[in-house]
């Protein structure tokens, strides 16, 4: 039955591991609390019984950017989703509610902050709630390390509601003591427990520690211009984010800062064109939360030290979400560990005036220096970087790893920085024997009808991703893609004109050059897709 409603709502033949489970539990009315990855499928845990079972569902969670590209995966299924925010005013948000009144919705998103509006409670006080969705949980707990305060709101008005609703708690990145504090601070009522597993096995760690600032700008030049693909770099300081992406653009690599004192229209803009791979690298500060909802990210760099191992993790865990192979790489210095010890002490002299006490402060003080000692010691450690993310979590995987190592990260691997010109792709089959299931999901979609940018929405790919899965389908599978739906025949014919002029007509950017710029790379992978498939080069 569940399959049935999984493949009428999201098209999949099958749930990932571990969600099936989370779903039932959800629609028998049980309190769930469940910490699956980065990518594990989250969403679909929480959305599948809301749609499936008619079940009014509010979905809080703290970013903005992320519940948008949610409720659009939503529409562009043809399903429908309501999102609540600052942004709107007091008749648009009285629109949202009618939809959810009139059955016309039955998922509503909203930011915790919304809480304390007084108007927007009563709004939502006189709708029969069934389920309240937590998401990124761990924001409840001040041993957590991304406490929000606002998040302490939530207990509260679940008490108000006249009928409980079932609550259920998500999160990628949860100690059992964080876990602990979960279930206290949301009032979870006997919750069931799914732990799906931390291990992301397509994630490849790397750690560089003792750099000097300017060899780790260097390192940082160095990789991001042998790797493919977008990424992400993580920096302490807004003014590092600007500086680090100053200097990639004056090496040729696109790159934009992005932190909280960005205006919001500017944040938005450089998430979009993040999106569209309009840009290689988004510099973001470790402090403010990535409202980025980007499935193909190929790799995240630390250029810096987290303040601590759930943060990191959370952090590396953007890479990859496709499944694909991703490179997750910290550039550690010495001076980083100062910085972040300034910044403790700036933490204690703020709960100080906020009129904590002093066994209050020193209690989250020391559990704050001791997540700053785990993830010091694991960036200087020489252990398989793997199992010790999965021993930090207490995941009961960690036994799977041999003896011998992961295989997966620069301990294991033995990989010498000082001789390595780049990260080198790991060897794989010929990608002509098979497509990955990435692209095949894709294709699946399209096949379905799904137009390019539905599927980019649905997916959280960017259109130009789409349109590479499906030229790889259409070269190395013989896919059926109709070439002359996508280009007219004057802008293929300019392409052909241009390659004929390019001094290596089997590159982009030499062809682009010659081109008009409403012309895009993608039209001209189009061209060249054309011409590989007829086999004329």
């Amino acid at each position: 039955m569940l399959n049935t409603k999984l493949k009428q709502y999201f098209n999949f033949e099958n749930f990932r591991p571990g969600q099936e489970e989370i779903v039932q539990a959800i629609i028998s009315g049980q309190d769930v609390i469940a910490l699956m990855p980065t990518g594990g499928g989250k969403s679909l845990c929480y959305q599948l019984p809301a749609l499936a079972e008619q079940k009014v569902t509010l979905v809080i969670s703290p970013l903005i950017a992320l519940m948008k590209d949610q409720v659009d995966s939503l529409k562009a299924r043809g399903l429908n989703a309501v999102l609540i925010n600052s942004t709107l005013n007091l008749d648009e948000i009285k629109n949202a509610i009618k939809e959810i009144e009139t059955g016309e919705s039955h998922i509503i998103y909203m930011a915790p902050e919304g809480l304390n509006n007084k108007l927007l409670k009563e709004l939502l006080t006189k709708i029969n709630l069934d389920i309240v969705a937590v998401d990124e949980a761990h924001c409840v707990s001040e041993w957590g390390h991304d406490f929000r305060p606002h998040y302490r709101l939530i207990k509260d008005f679940i008490a108000s509601l006249k009928k409980r609703p079932t609550v259920t708690a998500f999160t990628a990145t949860a100690t059992p003591e964080v876990r602990d504090d979960i279930i206290k601070n949301l009032d979870l009522q006997n919750p069931q427990i799914f732990v799906r597993g931390f291990d992301r096995p397509n994630l490849r760690f790397f750690v560089r520690d003792n750099l000097k600032k300017n060899t780790r700008y260097q390192e940082i030049l160095r990789l991001t211009g042998s790797m493919k693909g977008s990424g992400i770099i993580y920096a302490i300081s807004r003014k590092e984010t600007e500086k680090i992406a100053d200097f990639l653009n004056k090496a040729n690599i696109t790159a934009v800062a992005y932190h909280a004192g960005l205006e919001k229209n500017a944040r938005r803009q450089v998430q979009e064109n993040f999106m569209e791979n309009k840009f290689k690298v988004i510099v973001a500060t470790i402090a403010f939360g990535m409202g980025v909802d980007k499935a193909d990210i190929r790799f995240v760099i630390h250029a810096g030290l987290p303040s601590s191992m759930e943060g990191y993790y959370q952090e590396a865990g953007r890479a990859g979400r496709d499944g694909e192979t991703a490179y997750c790489i910290l550039l550690h210095s010495k001076a980083d560990i100062g910085l972040r010890h300034f910044f403790l002490q700036k933490s204690k002299e703020e709960m100080k005036k906020q009129g904590k006490t002093f066994v209050e402060i020193n209690k989250i003080a020391n559990s704050q220096y001791e997540k700053l000692q785990t993830i010091s010691s694991y960036a200087e450690s020489n252990t398989c970087r793997r199992k010790t993310i999965l021993n930090y979590f207490a995941d009961p995987d960690v036994v799977n790893i041999p003896n011998t190592g992961c295989g997966a990260c620069d301990i294991c691997l033995n990989f010498q920085w000082e001789e390595a010109k780049s990260i080198k792709k790991e060897k794989t089959s010929s990608i002509f024997h098979s497509l990955s299931n990435t692209v095949l999901e894709t294709v699946n979609m399209y096949k379905d009808g799904k137009t390019v940018e539905q599927i980019a929405k649905i997916r959280s790919l960017g259109v130009s991703t789409v349109f590479q899965h499906l030229i790889r389908w259409h070269i190395e599978d013989d896919g059926d893609l109709p070439i002359e739906n996508f280009i007219t025949k004057d802008e293929e014919k300019q392409i052909l004109i241009a390659m004929s002029k390019a001094e290596d007509y089997t590159k982009l950017s030499p062809i682009k050059i010659n081109l008009p710029d409403e012309i895009s790379y993608e039209k001209i992978r189009l061209v060249m897709a054309k011409i590989q498939k007829v086999k004329l080069w």
